[in-house]
């Protein structure tokens, strides 16, 4: 299984799954969340065997840079 932690969501997802794994994607936020927030990243995977299926915890970031 592709380690891949850091990635896009949805690029992770797509990896994954063309790997043959089923995928459970959840978001992982503080109660305010990252307002404005455009990056949803993968923090955590967790691979059940028994079950062929990866869980994903995904946190959204604000990573675009504005230049004043």
């Amino acid at each position: 299984m592709t380690d891949v932690r850091g990635f896009e969501l949805r690029k992770a997802e797509d990896i994954l799954r063309s790997e043959g794994y089923k995928v459970v994607s959840c978001e992982v936020r503080s109660k305010k969340g990252v307002p404005d927030g455009d990056d949803k990243r993968v923090i955590r995977v967790r691979l059940v065997e028994s079950e062929n299926t990866v869980y994903l915890a995904y946190s959204i970031f604000k990573t675009r840079i504005i230049c004043a």
